[in-house]
């Protein structure tokens, strides 16, 4: 017998205390072995016996314990924990927290428990379901900081425990831990996919499945002993670590079955090392350990950490290998080996078939290593871990690589350049998101980023990488017909640029922020200079990536670039010379980032719409805030250095080349074409012109990366986001602008989101639609902050920037709108172009562009399009204006020779204009001299024949200011506006000769006058600067700076004036020439002008007349949109508002406030600018003031006139009016006496008719009512054949079965305490009660007579609602085919037209139903009553009698449409009762159908109550809250008439005989006691229920629905008056039962007392004299003294308790008086006041009758809160001899009681609990919930399903009941009828009578199911700043929300769910 069978007979404990024994000599002994374990565990752990041997686990857990149990063992061991890190590790979908403020790495996170007992209040946290996996970080300092550390795990300075634990404790763990490690490795290498088998890549995954499966129970005894704590965690890991363990056990060289096993397990792990091939390293890592071709595994660990790669990262292994990360020995070792098969996981990742869920798993191993710096430091400098990642990465991608050529058509260059491909499944599956997570993580560590970028092989590695991504998913534009297949790659493009380039970017820029890093950011730029160069020649020069026809968005090296270099020239001291490449590679780089920026704006100006939606999906995650940082600030900061290096008429000549608007930008139509872009619509040219203008602008303006500091930059994105609408928190954190996962600074954000916004609380909508809480702009924010340009840049949709350009015009009228000055200039408002900051020190600021002649020229173009164009929008004229204003605005700084003078005409510069050739246009780049500077002329760029044509070519046309002006009023003389210029072929001989000629003939004109005195107002001038050299006048404006050259110093020696008008000097060319332009000295010299001749004859294409300035053309655009001539002011000359500081300074005005702003700057420039401006308009409009001094005075004496007019009109008018009203006056005086005689004869008739009866035959006539369709739209009466119904939606509903007698209990339990402590709420709820009480009568009663005794509708009843509006049948049967046909269309089944389902055409609510509205029905004949009240009370109690057996159905004999139609109506009711529900027609048909009728009006009786609030008090200033408002919104108008009408056509149909009888009884009508006659003996049943069971309300509606509707009110009152007689001696009998026996004797002597008495003593005494003798209080527990008098009885109590029980009554049958007979209940403001003012509204107290006042009670004007009306004041008895109507008379009160005689003697207990009906419940209410969502989430999220027994997915909470469902698993499938539902849908049934609320836990959202629909409510639960978190996306704390919850609860009260949601989905049983 072996070892092993002995210590298997001796069992497990006396084995394993044994075995102990052995371990512990032979631990003391180290030269002896444990030879009986090792033999046990031979047989215990053999590899041919399978791994999962339940038993072979159990003896390993009794042998660890040493002859303990395994929990004792485990109790022992973890005494011995010194842990100081938790290390919990978990997996998917594992809820745990995130502290942003006590983390140090952004991967940190805690588990559960260590956040609970960590202290992070008012910390920034966020509970989050993990995706990958995770580790708890608590006590590890290096990720967190040490004070958040919970009090548990406290890091280096955990208190000490017990060092270690007796050796006898962990000596058989010490033996038999490698033991088990060895057969788990066993499993895994048997186990692997052989290469032999050939089996496919695809299928070996589920092989490796299925081996991690078999070992689960292996697996799961490892994590056992890995949880004991420390001490056992150490054991494990020396196992894993020992290398001489791992040799000795893996290689068995004995011959031996076992040695045979082992030899073939070491072939497969041989094998399975080939199949995991390493890439191949780059030759200058040929020495590095991690890339060698082969693995050398010397221990366990690296065995275990290769087949962890090896079969993907199975989870249960990765979790048993982190779980002892805690040991920092052990941490480094699986460090080192996870860094020597990183390599082979990049592989893997390829390879994988289920790639992303393997990256999740490689990263919850890698996120737990890499985020400690002090280990990955240790694995860069050992094992090259840079190198590592950087060459993996790369080998990835090199996979994918495709030619450059691959993406574009045949023909372009682009061959020697490799791209990735991004439909490849590397690229669309993420597969290198873990290695770049992982660089990440590794360069957040300033040391190691350090390293990265000082190796230069690592850097030329890194940038070689990102040249496969530059111009990756290159777009062709499609030309021809729309792309038949969108690609969708776009999406894997971005995605790879932003996490593989841009992230690793960022890593590297946060650690360039001081000089330290200054060599490094040197190093890095080179590099990225050197892959640019590289990546261009192999390019080439034709580029595909600068063609216009192709567009790609992918250019990182030039993001790098820019990046870096905006960081070190900021932070590091670097300038722009030492960084930047020569001109021709920077005028290259340019090239490129200005592709993409043109290519945004085509794809949004729709010139790419044929590519699809893909293509502008692409624009829209360029601008992206996830993108933006990375992708478009950073082109447009590359964009603005080189706007400001290169020549910037290159440049903006190349801008304008790019956009291909030069074509537009023509002022002449004899150009030549500068490109053949052809647009499809003048709209899209627009678009383009004003997206190329957003350009420039942009560059000018944005300050993204050149001068914003982090705070400012943070201010103005908000701005921009806050501007396009108002938002949530979380949308602007979501949305504020990142860099690469790296978000704005919580603290920051909040900060600043305090300055520019103000918080909206949540609040609900006028349609009753819950807004969240939202942050809106402040006022200043609009005034100050908002700036057009940073929203365009930030729009990713075209409708945002148009949605804050609304905003903006609203807040500019609304802000002026009380200022009378300022509201003019926002009529129309521009917008706010804001002007740039300064920028940084190093860069230099973009608007210096503006300062170029060529700029200069531009601009005037554009001014010239506005003034004179047609195509040109108010847009592009802003911009113009503000780029204008820019310039100005912007001091130039450059300084000139001093050689340049100012001449008078710019004929004879060194080069003519020629259009688009802006740098011809002006001489200079002095601004101040260009503004005055006149083009005359321009000269086009083609070679076609000379001629002069106007400024848009067409000789037909007039100007287009004259146009603009045509519509002024006829004081402007339209001789001074300008004349057509016209267009004629002039040669250029002929040219010079006019010109010439035109000075000539203007001295002759005698000008020289003029030229005088502007010489003398020159003279009085102020000298000019040095450096120029003024001469001539200069009040003209057209001085120009020349160099100061012989011929300039000719010319200005002599003068002579300008140009007179063409027209009249050679009217036979026909030329026209503006006045305007006249200066002297142009052609002083005629020789000149002849030896430039033959020149211009070359050059010279066709002429364009142009006669402007740029300030010319400001006042022309001034007056344009003012609409009047000379319209602008000069500053010095105005006052008032336009000269205050705030007025100049103001961003916020229309096109006239910002063309004056540019005036004004213009004005106040220098002296020359000034005079030019008021010379140009006294030039431009030389007689305007007179004319307009001559209309205006016209314009006062014509208003003088007709003033007097009016006058005279007035006073004629008035004479005539006074003359009328005397004539009136006479009139009616005459006819007074008259009038009075005919009133009263009137009211004698009217009071004759009144007591008229039955024979006088009078019937009154009334006007037929009319209704309006609201289909058809007409008016018509309700009819018999043509019906028409009110629109109405009919449901089944249980509100009033959820009533309580309290609602204290109605708690959500949230613990295990609360579900045993609190009863359930369904057990004291109305429905309830009310179900028992009708099972109790049907034992003791005939089931008839029960039917007719109580109603049953408080649970699954039919509620009727209406929206108000009235339809013909016959119209909705059309209506609703309509509906059916757009439902087909639209696909939208929310609407279940099919059973009849609509929208109300006028108020779009839901309705299901029509409800017939009756004809008129004939008047009844009036009835003539005796003036005795009693007497007229028991004859109308006859008179009702006699009715009850009659048929009251007012309809046409025989079938009609009404009938059919109310027929219907009557099915759809039964239909909509729920099954369970439903009357039983089988037995008591008669009975059943009455009380199912009965029960329909009561029903809608107490929830129109409900919906009051529970009583007829009026609530006073509830309008105040959001809830109120929300509540009156959709309010149903009640339909309780026409509905009463359809049930008692009904109820006549299935008349009840026996209810003739209830009335007999209830009036005394029946047989009386001996010696009383009747004439109506009626005798009730024994098995007939005792009235004083009977329901009042009940007995009530039966009678009132079968008499006709339009009784009169008579028989209302004496029907109120005998039920509620009924009511107030069920209470008096109720009250008794509640008295103690000494109570009743004294109130029986005060009824002996005074036997007629009327008060409530007497009437009690009455009560408890008929019981007592009958055994009613036998049962009575007399708790009373015998001494107590009657003195200590609280008469005032049982008055009030018997009033309080008393209103449900007198409350329902005032809303039937009210609906009835349309009296307004009186408005009831105190509560106690509520019972006397409905007894008074019901008659119920005779004004005869003397009040009876409480005993001990003041009168009312005393003491207001005490009631004045006794409620036996109330009591109106039928039967009663003469004036004996006390108690004591023989009246219904002694009959009623003596009919109960018989119950209380067969069953006394039955008859008492019977008796305790409750009157009096709480309004519904749905169950109360913690204000903290955390209670809910922590106690169901993981709670079991009490019907599955499992953990449901998503958990649901019922918050009517607090029943847990499972929301969508089919495992609680519950049969109805022949399908199976899901549980939420069957308790909506049985708990909400078809509607369900239920709570989401892992959403937090509320799902209501009504019907067959459902729909996601909202949330009940907030977070601090007002937003909901579905589905718990953010985890931030959630809070409730009163308000919506008590909206919640007004929509189930009121039944609003239908009507305030739109979102319904039809559920079909599942959800």
């Amino acid at each position: 017998m072996t070892y092993a069978e002995i210590l298997i007979r001796k069992g497990k404990r006396m084995a394993a205390a044994y075995v102990q024994a052995e371990c512990n000599t032979a631990k003391a002994e180290p030269s002896k072995s444990p030879q009986h374990l090792n033999a046990l565990l031979d047989h215990l752990l053999h590899p041919e016996k399978p791994i999962n041997d339940q038993d072979a686990i159990d003896w390993c857990r009794w042998l660890v314990g040493g002859g303990r149990s395994y929990d004792d063992f485990a109790a022992n061991v973890r005494q011995y924990d010194n842990t100081a890190m938790c290390g919990l590790v978990w997996t998917a979908d594992f809820v745990a927290f995130r502290c942003r403020t006590c983390g140090i790495s952004q991967c940190m996170s805690l588990c559960v428990d260590c956040f609970k007992f960590g202290n992070h209040e008012g910390h920034d946290y966020n509970m989050f379901k993990s995706q990958a996996g995770g580790a708890c970080d608590c006590g590890d300092a290096s990720v967190m900081k040490e004070s958040g550390f919970c009090s548990q795990h406290h890091g280096a300075n955990q208190p000490k425990k017990p060092v270690s634990p007796p050796p006898e404790l962990m000596c058989v763990a010490e033996n038999m831990v490698p033991r088990i490690i060895l057969r788990l490795v066993q499993h895994l290498r048997v186990n692997t996919v052989h290469s032999s088998l050939h089996i496919p890549a695809d299928q070996a995954p589920e092989r490796y499945e299925k081996a991690i499966e078999m070992a689960d129970r292996l697996l799961k005894l490892l994590h056992d002993f890995s949880s004991l704590g420390a001490a056992m965690r150490t054991v494990l890991t020396k196992a894993l670590l020992d290398n001489e363990s791992y040799f000795r056990l893996t290689n068995v060289n004995e011959d031996s079955e076992y040695a045979s096993f082992m030899r073939r397990s070491n072939e497969f792990y041989d094998d399975a090392l080939q199949s995991l091939p390493n890439p191949d390293p780059p030759r200058e890592f040929q020495d590095c350990p991690a890339l060698t071709a082969q693995l050398q595994h010397r221990n366990f660990l690296e065995e275990l950490v290769f087949w962890m790669v090896k079969y993907e990262f199975p989870e249960k292994l990765v979790c048993l290998l982190l779980k002892m990360l805690p040991d920092p020995e052990y941490k480094e070792a699986f460090t080192r080996s996870f860094v020597l098969h990183y390599s082979r996981v990049s592989m893997m990742l390829v390879r994988s078939s289920n790639s992303d869920k393997l990256s999740n798993r490689v990263v919850h191993v890698s996120v737990q290593l890499f985020s400690n710096e002090e280990l990955a430091l240790a694995m860069t400098e050992s094992l090259s871990l840079l190198h590592i990642m950087v060459s993996s990465l790369k080998n990835m991608m090199t996979l994918v690589l495709v030619p450059m050529e691959v993406n574009a058509p045949s023909g372009a260059t682009g061959r020697g350049h490799m791209v990735v491909d991004c439909s490849k499944h590397v690229m669309k599956n993420h597969c290198y998101w873990p290695l770049v997570s992982d660089l990440n993580n590794v360069l957040s560590h300033p040391p190691i980023a350090y390293r990265f970028m000082g190796d230069n092989t690592l850097l030329t590695l890194w940038f070689d990488f990102l040249k496969m991504l530059q111009g990756m998913n290159l777009n062709v534009r499609v030309i021809g017909p729309h792309i038949e297949f969108e690609p969708n790659t776009y999406y894997a493009s971005f995605s790879g640029e932003l996490e593989a380039s841009a992230s690793p970017m960022w890593a590297l820029v946060s650690h360039t922020k001081n000089g330290i890093s200054r060599e490094f950011s040197e190093n890095t730029i080179r590099h990225c200079l050197r892959a640019i160069r590289e990546w261009m020649e192999a390019m080439g020069d034709n580029s595909v990536m600068t063609d216009s026809n192709k567009a790609s968005f992918h250019i990182p090296l030039h993001r790098y670039f820019a990046i870096f270099l905006r960081q070190v020239v900021k932070y590091q001291g670097f300038t722009l010379q030492e960084l930047l490449p020569d001109t021709e590679m920077l005028t290259k780089m340019m090239e490129h980032p200005l592709r993409v920026q043109t290519a945004v704006h085509e794809i949004m100006c729709g010139l790419w719409v044929r590519n699809g939606l893909q293509i502008k999906g692409q624009v829209m995650t360029y601008l992206q805030c996830h993108f933006c940082r990375s992708m478009v600030d950073a082109d447009i900061f590359l964009l603005q250095v080189c706007a400001t290096q290169l020549r910037t008429e290159d440049f903006l000549s190349t801008v304008l080349d790019r956009f291909q608007i030069k074509d537009w930008l023509l002022l002449s139509e004899f150009s030549r074409k500068t490109s053949s872009r052809s647009y499809r619509d003048t709209d899209q040219e627009l678009q383009m012109i004003e997206s190329s203008l957003i350009f420039l602008l942009s560059l000018i303006s944005l300050r993204t990366n050149l001068g914003l500091s982090e705070e400012i930059l943070a201010r103005v994105e908000m701005v921009s986001l806050l501007c396009m609408g108002d938002k949530t928190h979380s949308m602007l954190y979501e949305h504020m602008p990142e860099k690469c996962g790296t978000p704005c600074p919580l603290e920051l954000f909040n900060n600043v989101l305090g300055e520019v916004a103000q918080f909206s609380e949540p609040r609900f909508e006028a349609s009753g639609n819950m807004q969240q809480g939202m942050y809106l702009p402040k006022p200043h924010v609009w005034e100050e902050m908002y700036d057009p340009i940073y929203v365009l840049l930030r729009a990713v949709h075209g409708r945002e920037f148009q949605s804050s350009i609304e905003r903006f015009n609203h807040f500019a009228k609304t802000r002026y709108e009380s200022d009378s000055f300022r509201s003019k200039t926002v009529t129309s408002p521009w917008p706010p172009w804001r002007l740039p900051s300064p920028v940084d020190d190093g860069f230099e600021d973009p608007r210096k562009i503006l300062h170029s002649k060529y700029s200069h020229g531009l601009i005037f173009n554009l001014l010239h399009k506005a003034v004179h164009g047609q195509k040109i929008n108010d847009f592009i004229t802003s911009v113009a204006v503000h780029l204008l204003e820019l310039a100005v605005t912007y001091p130039q700084k450059e300084g000139y020779s001093g050689t340049e003078i100012a001449v008078s005409k710019p004929w004879f510069m060194s080069s003519e204009p020629v259009d688009l050739q802006y740098d011809t246009w002006y001489p200079t780049d002095w601004l101040s001299a260009n503004l005055r500077h006149f083009i005359t002329v321009i000269f086009s760029n083609s070679h076609e024949p000379n001629s002069v044509e106007p400024a848009h070519g067409n000789p037909d046309r007039q100007s287009s200011l004259e146009d603009d002006l045509g519509s002024i009023p006829g004081d402007v003389d339209e001789s001074n506006t300008l004349e057509p210029v016209q267009s004629m072929d002039v040669d250029p001989d002929q040219l010079d000769v006019i010109l010439q000629s035109i000075a000539t003939n203007n001295a002759e004109r005698g000008h020289g006058q003029h030229l005088q005195q502007q010489q003398q107002q020159q003279q009085q001038r102020p000298p000019p600067p040095q450096q120029l050299a003024l001469t001539g006048p200069s009040a003209s404006g057209g001085k120009e700076l020349v160099p100061q050259t012989a011929l300039t110093q000719e010319r200005s020696s002599s003068s002579s004036p300008m140009l007179p008008e063409i027209q009249q000097d050679f009217p036979e060319i026909g030329l026209t020439v503006n006045p305007a332009l006249t200066q002297d000295g142009v052609f002083s010299s005629t020789s000149r002008f002849a030896g430039r001749q033959s020149t211009r004859q070359k050059n010279r294409g066709k002429v364009t007349l142009l006669n402007e300035s740029i300030i010319t053309l400001l006042l022309k655009l001034h007056s344009k949109y003012s609409g009047k001539p000379d319209s602008y002011v000069a500053l010095d000359k105005r006052s008032g508002p336009s000269v205050t500081k705030d007025y100049r300074e103001s961003r916020v005005g229309d096109a006239c406030f910002f063309i004056e702003k540019v005036l004004d700057r213009i004005h106040e420039m220098d002296e020359s600018c000034a005079e030019s401006i008021e010379a140009s308009r006294k030039i431009v409009w030389p007689d305007h003031h007179k004319q307009e001094a001559r209309v205006e005075e016209e314009a006062e004496r014509r208003e003088t006139e007709m003033k007097k007019k009016k006058a005279k009109e007035r006073q004629r008018k008035l004479m005539e009016q006074l003359a009328a009203q005397r004539k009136r006056f006479e009139e009616n005086s005459c006819q007074d006496t008259t009038d009075k005689d005919d009133e009263s004869q009137s009211e004698a008739s009217t009071s004759q008719g009144a007591d008229a009866g039955p024979d006088d035959g009078m019937d009154v006539k009334r006007d037929v009512k009319q209704y309006h369709c609201c289909h058809c739209r007409l008016e018509s009466p309700a009819s018999e054949d043509r019906p028409i119904g009110l629109v109405t939606l009919i449901q089944s509903t249980s509100v009033l079965a959820h009533k309580h007698r309290e609602n204290t209990h109605l708690l959500l339990p949230t613990s295990e305490d609360m579900v045993d402590s609190l009863p359930h709420p369904t057990e004291d709820s109305l429905g309830m009660e009310h179900e028992e009480r009708f099972q109790m009568m049907l034992q003791h009663f005939d089931h008839q007579s029960v039917l007719l005794s109580m109603n049953r509708g408080w649970k699954g009843g039919i509620h009727v609602q209406s929206c108000g509006h009235h339809m013909h049948y016959d119209c909705r049967q059309s209506y609703c085919e309509t509906l059916k046909h757009q439902m087909r269309v639209t696909r939208d089944q929310a609407l279940d037209t099919d059973h009849g389902e609509f929208i109300c055409p006028v108020c779009r609510q839901m309705a299901n139903s029509l409800l017939p509205v009756p004809p008129d029905p004939p008047n009844l004949p009036a009835t003539r009553f005796v003036g005795d009240p009693n007497l007229q009370m028991n004859q109308v109690s006859s008179k009702i009698h006699q009715l009850l057996s009659e048929d009251f159905v007012h309809l046409k004999p025989g079938a009609t449409q009404l009938r059919a139609e109310m027929s219907h109506v009557m099915e759809f009711l039964t239909k909509t009762t729920l099954p369970q529900y439903r009357m039983d027609k089988t037995n008591h048909p008669t009975q059943a159908i009455t009380n199912f009728i009965s029960s329909i009006a009561r029903t809608n009786l107490e929830v129109d109550l409900v919906q009051r609030g529970g009583s007829l008090v009026e609530t006073q200033g509830a309008g105040a809250t959001g809830l109120s408002q929300a509540a009156h919104v959709n309010k149903p108008k009640f339909c309780f008439v026409p509905l009463l009408h359809v049930l008692g056509i009904h109820m006549n149909a299935w008349p009840s005989r026996s209810l003739a009888e209830e009335w007999g009884q209830i009036t005394g009508q029946w047989k009386l006691p001996e010696g009383v006659r009747t004439t109506h003996p009626m005798i009730p049943k024994q098995r007939d229920v005792p009235l004083l069971l009977q329901d009042p309300l009940t007995l009530m509606l039966h009678f009132l629905l079968l008499l006709p509707t339009n009784m009169e009110k008579a028989y209302f009152d004496t029907i109120t008056k005998a039920c509620f007689n009924l009511n107030v001696v069920q209470i008096l009998v109720r009250l008794t039962c509640g008295l103690s026996l000494k109570e009743r004797d004294d109130l029986k002597e005060a009824f002996k007392k005074d036997p007629q008495g009327k008060s409530l003593n007497c009437n009690l005494g009455h009560v408890i004299s008929l019981m007592e003798a009958q055994g009613l209080y036998l049962s009575d527990n007399d708790q009373m003294s015998l001494g107590e008098d009657i003195l200590g009885l609280e008469v005032s109590d049982l008055e009030e308790s018997a009033q309080e029980l008393a209103l449900p009554y007198l409350r329902i049958a005032s809303l039937i008086k009210k609906y009835v007979f349309e009296e307004d209940i009186p408005q009831i403001y105190l509560d106690n006041r509520e019972f006397t003012q409905l007894l008074e509204y019901l008659d119920l107290a005779p004004s005869a009758t003397p009040i009876t006042k409480v005993s001990g009670a003041s009168a009312m004007d005393e003491d207001p809160h005490q009631p004045n009306l006794s409620i036996c004041d109330g009591l109106n008895w039928f039967h009663s001899k003469g004036e004996e109507t006390g108690p004591g008379s023989n009246n219904e009160l002694t009959l009623w009681c003596q009919n109960f005689f018989p119950m209380i003697k067969s069953h006394c207990g039955a008859a008492q609990k019977l008796l305790q009906v409750n009157l009096l419940w709480q309004q519904p209410s749905l169950l109360k919930v913690p204000k903290n969502y955390d209670e809910i989430f922590e106690f169901y999220h993981k709670r079991k399903c009490c019907k599955c027994g499992k953990v449901p997915k998503d958990p649901t909470v019922c918050l009517m009941c607090g029943t847990m469902v499972c929301l969508k698993e089919n495992c609680c499938r519950q049969p109805v009828g022949e399908s199976h539902v899901l549980e939420t849908v069957k308790h909506a049934w049985d708990c909400g009578g078809g509607t369900g609320i239920f709570l989401a836990v892992n959403s937090s959202t509320i799902v209501v199911i009504r019907g067959k629909r459902a729909c996601i409510w909202g949330s009940i639960y907030l977070d601090m700043f007002g937003e909901e978190d579905k589905e718990l996306k953010r985890g931030k704390p959630l809070f409730l929300h009163q308000e919506r919850y008590r909206l919640l609860e007004h929509q189930w009260r009121t039944h609003k769910f239908d009507h305030t949601n739109r979102k319904w989905v039809m559920h079909r049983d599942t959800i």
